[in-house]
């Protein structure tokens, strides 16, 4: 059975994996914007659905030496492919940052298909003509003409367009939407993919925190095991920080879509695709948001639980005093740290709340003691015989 000072314990660590997984989200949003993550994954997903490329198990090979941080595929999307004639139409690169950075981290499943539809139909179309015919001969010969530039395409990719052409008999209508559904099925694959690297940077970045802060799981556990008062002051700004956001789950969801909607390849469209200062003004809010949203955090309630805990890169007492075997016990407890700050702010945030209202169903030691002296109050004036 619980009692109260072991579960302001769990309360005390559950807190403080709630400050720093939110942390932890802001910090992973800014790399994600700074090193396009998401703009990369985009790309590796149309290149799998556009490109013949490399085998599934080369790919993985060369995504695990190389990242994502640069693009081990660069060769295979230039402008002589499928995969880079997407990415060089004019819908398609004017959704991206800048010249530099032209890829776009968000695309709807509308916009792939006209683009493929374009570059299947050709150059040559006039205002009211039938673009059937253009696109079985393209097809047919499975070469994209660009002016004087032939694209081939891919066998593989030749073979499943002229599939959907075929199972849509030809007819340009259901042709597109048989584009979109393709698109929003490899999209969800894309998506497994994305948060399974997502998880992984999560736990490095995690890491990262956990040592900057000094958040070492195992030590924390110890001084709130030995010192009531500060579980009691770390229960107390837990009890606060839930009242001040009792819907933070919410709170989160809406940030996350705010930073999307701010996101430049995702707010312009094909209509004011050439509107660069609407672009530039919507990726600097986007990230001066993600800064403030950080600086707000450290400087308030992982400040005040700094203070609390004593942690911090100043308080280390790692040195010539320190035995390798403690040095070992605190990456083990750093490492704890980062497994949980992965799980995400909304799985601590809800634990939290559940905490909390079970802490407030037991009764504190002192209470426990006051009541059983009250239904068995010490004898007075009786003598023992015997």
């Amino acid at each position: 059975m619980f009692n109260s000072g072991s579960i302001d314990v769990v309360i005390g660590l559950v807190f403080i994996y709630l400050l720093y997984s939110m942390l932890l989200t802001t910090v992973q949003e800014i790399l994600s914007n700074l090193i396009r993550y998401r703009a990369k994954f985009l790309e590796k997903g149309i290149m799998r659905m556009l490109q013949d490329g490399p085998t599934p198990q080369q790919e993985k090979q060369a995504t695990r030496l190389a990242g994502l941080i640069i693009n081990p595929f660069e060769h295979l999307i230039q402008g002589n492919t499928f995969t880079g004639a997407f990415y060089n139409h004019p819908l398609i690169k004017f959704l991206g940052e800048d010249a530099d950075k032209k890829k776009p981290a968000y695309l709807k499943n509308e916009t792939f298909s006209k683009v493929i539809i374009d570059l299947l139909r050709g150059q040559n179309v006039k205002p009211g003509e039938g673009i059937r015919d253009k696109i079985q001969a393209t097809i047919d010969r499975k070469t994209i003409q660009i002016g004087n530039l032939e694209i081939k395409i891919g066998e593989e990719t030749a073979t499943y367009l002229n599939s959907i052409w075929v199972d849509a008999q030809g007819d340009v209508d259901r042709f597109r939407i048989a584009l979109e559904r393709w698109f929003d099925e490899t999209m969800d694959r894309t998506t497994g993919w994305y948060k399974k690297h997502a998880q992984l940077i999560s736990i490095v970045v995690g890491m990262v925190i956990a040592i900057i802060f000094n958040i070492d799981t195992i030590q924390l556990a110890g001084k709130l095991q030995k010192d009531p008062t500060l579980r009691a002051q770390l229960v107390q700004q837990a009890d606060a920080f839930v009242k001040a956001h009792p819907n933070l789950d919410k709170e989160l969801q809406q940030e996350k879509q705010d930073l999307i909607n701010q996101s430049p390849d995702s707010t312009i469209t094909s209509g004011d695709a050439k509107d660069l200062n609407k672009k530039y003004e919507n990726l600097k809010k986007e990230r001066d948001t993600l800064i403030h949203r950080a600086d707000s955090l450290i400087n308030a309630d992982i400040k005040k639980t700094q203070q609390l805990l004593g942690g911090g890169i100043n308080n280390y007492s790692l040195g010539k005093e320190c035995p390798f075997g403690t040095l070992l016990l605190s990456i083990l407890g750093w490492f704890i740290t980062a497994l949980a700050l992965s799980l995400g702010a909304p799985f601590w945030f809800d634990l939290l709340n559940k905490l909390m209202k079970l802490r407030a169903s037991v009764p504190p030691p002192e209470a426990d003691k006051s009541k059983q002296n009250s239904l068995n109050p010490p004898a007075q004036g009786i003598k023992r015989v015997g």
